[in-house]
Formats: C-alpha cells, sequence, structure tokens
C-alpha cells in the first residue's frame, strides 16, 4: 500500500509542476500586445549600406525606460546607427533616447524620456549582400507592448523576371486568284485586237517584323519574243483594245497590316515612284527594279482562302492587228525584305 500511494504522490507532483511550467509559459506572453503597422524608407534598395526610416503608430506614449527592439531575419552583414542618428523618436524636436545595442540581426532603443506623441521613427544603416534577398524588419516595443513588421526588399528580392522568346516570321507564297493554291503562271492565252486579255495572281505576304517589310518587282526583259517586243502601257493609262499594250493593274490587300490598336486592319501600301504609280490604274511592268508593296509594322496574310489580305496583281495585254505574231513572254521576279 505504501508503494502505490508513493507512486501516485509522485504522479501527482510530476502533474503539478508540467502545469507550473504552462502558467510560467501563458505569464511570459505579453498580455493585450497592439499590432502596429510598419512601414519602411526605402522599402527596396540595391545600394548597401542603406539607411531605412522605420516608422509606426503606437498604441500609446512610451515611458522612460522602455525599449524599442528591432530585430531582423535574416541577419544582415551589419546594423548600425542611421546616417540620420534618431534622438528624437516620436518627431516632437525633443530627445527621447538612444540606441544602446545592435548585431547583425537586432538593434535596440532605449528611452530616456517620456514620448509626447504615439508617431516613432527610428533610423538604422542595414549593410547587406548583393545578392536578392526579403528581410523582416520587425519592432517590438516594451511599455506598452507594440509589435509590428515590414520587409525589406534588397537587390530586387521582390521581383519576378518573365522573359519569352519570339522567333522571327517572313512568309511570301504567290497564289491563284482565289487564294486556294500555289501558282508560278500568268497565262494570258491567244491575244486577239477585239479584246483585252488578262491573268491575275496573288501575293501573300506575312511577317510578325517590327519595322515590316518591302517588296520589289523586276521582270527580266519585256514582254518579248525573240525578235519583237510588246509596247509597254503608258503609266496611268486606260486599256484601249485594238492598241498594243501591255502592263499590269494593282489591287493591294485592304486589312492585314497591324495598327496602333494591337489590332490588323491596316491596308498595305502600293509605291508610287515616278512612271510606275502601281497604286492607281495602269502601269508598266519595271525592267530595273523597282519599290512594289510595303507595310511598316507586322502583317498578317490570314488564313487560305483570304481575299483582303492578299494583294491581286491582273497582267494585261492588248495588240493592234499589226502585232508581230509569236510566243511572248517574261519573268516577273518579286523580293520581299523584313526588316527586324
Amino acid at each position: 500500500m505504501g508503494k502505490r500511494i508513493q507512486k501516485k504522490l509522485k504522479i501527482l507532483s510530476k502533474l503539478y509542476l508540467a502545469a507550473m511550467a504552462a502558467g510560467l509559459l501563458f505569464s511570459a506572453v505579453p498580455v493585450g500586445a497592439a499590432g502596429v503597422t510598419v512601414t519602411l524608407t526605402p522599402s527596396s534598395s540595391s545600394s548597401s549600406p542603406q539607411d531605412v526610416a522605420i516608422a509606426w503608430t503606437g498604441s500609446a506614449v512610451y515611458g522612460t525606460g522602455s525599449t524599442v527592439t528591432i530585430t531582423t531575419s535574416p541577419a544582415f552583414t551589419s546594423i548600425a546607427t542611421g546616417t540620420t542618428i534618431t534622438t528624437d523618436l516620436d518627431g516632437d524636436l525633443t530627445p527621447d533616447g538612444v540606441l544602446t545595442s545592435t548585431s547583425t540581426n537586432s538593434a535596440v532603443y532605449t528611452l530616456s524620456a517620456t514620448t509626447t506623441l504615439n508617431t516613432n521613427t527610428l533610423h538604422l544603416l542595414f549593410t547587406f549582400p548583393s545578392t536578392a534577398q526579403n528581410y523582416s524588419i520587425s519592432v517590438f516595443s516594451s511599455n506598452p507592448v507594440d509589435i509590428g513588421s515590414a520587409l525589406l526588399y534588397a537587390n530586387s528580392g521582390n521581383l519576378v523576371t518573365v522573359t519569352a522568346q519570339v522567333p522571327a516570321i517572313l512568309a511570301f507564297a504567290i497564289r491563284n486568284s482565289a487564294d486556294s493554291a500555289n501558282t508560278n503562271v500568268c497565262n494570258l492565252g491567244t491575244l486577239t485586237s477585239a479584246a483585252s486579255s488578262t491573268c491575275e495572281y496573288r501575293l501573300k505576304i506575312g511577317t510578325n517584323a517590327t519595322n515590316g517589310f518591302t517588296t520589289s518587282i523586276l521582270a527580266n526583259h519585256d514582254l518579248a519574243t525573240g525578235y519583237a517586243t510588246m509596247t509597254q502601257v503608258v503609266d496611268n493609262a486606260a486599256s484601249a483594245p485594238g492598241s498594243e499594250q501591255y502592263g499590269l493593274e494593282l489591287f493591294g490587300a485592304t486589312v492585314g497590316g497591324r495598327d496602333g490598336s494591337g489590332g490588323y486592319t491596316g491596308a498595305i501600301t502600293e509605291a508610287n515612284a515616278v512612271g510606275f504609280t502601281f497604286q492607281t490604274d495602269n502601269s508598266p511592268v519595271p525592267t530595273s527594279t523597282q519599290s512594289f508593296l510595303t507595310y511598316s509594322s507586322s502583317f498578317d496574310s490570314g488564313t487560305s482562302p483570304d481575299l483582303t489580305k492578299t494583294t491581286l496583281v491582273k497582267h494585261f495585254a492588248n495588240i493592234h492587228t499589226g502585232t508581230p505574231a509569236g510566243s511572248y513572254s517574261q519573268v516577273v521576279t518579286y523580293t520581299v525584305t523584313a526588316t527586324f
């Protein structure tokens, strides 16, 4: 019986000691602590050492002998008195105290007088390495108990750099008039003095070049046989069946160009060189390189078929009864250059 009683007493003793320890832990937690908003100026910096103004509004004035402890996580390389030395904590123009100790992760400001205002600013000089890091700066006052925290973002520790690559695109195809298939042939057929003969194709140009593209045109020679040459139409002259004329008409894409709002509503620009005003009426086909089509930004040629984002080129020929017989031909070369 005696041993059982002794065991029970030991168990009760342990329970009592556990309760006492819990009570001590509870009493160590500040009662009625006030949360305060802490602001840092600057709140971010890539310059070390950096003077930081730590500001907060306390729940009440601070009494003589009370302390304000600043703790940091992680630790800085060093913490020192700010370049603006804080003797006046509350900004009422009277001294309130001084820093009494600093380490790499804490600083203690001890009050030698009672503050008169609740607004407080403490300057500290933080030294930190060049790596990106976010530092928690916490405030804890002893009388009354005010607690709060803010972040100092060092060397862009709060920034995320997002990158992406868009590959350069330049596309060009010569398509039939319906934009349903590629073609490299424009057949005017058998010519007659009674009516004009025509053939046509589309230029399908697409690019994401920032400064757009230019297109040039060049024929290897006039429309000719080995012994006769078709007369080129005079620039802007009307088609006149029964007379000898050869040339082209141009109908530029009406949409597809990137506009200022991010849409693609811009019309392609047709060149207007002397003797080759491609954007109006008929024009001769140049045998020296001439600018043909341009756009100053990216251009969307659309999916096929697309008759608004592609440019229609129409060749025509009229003959006179005296036009020499034979098989006439020429090769027209288009060159597209983008400026990225």
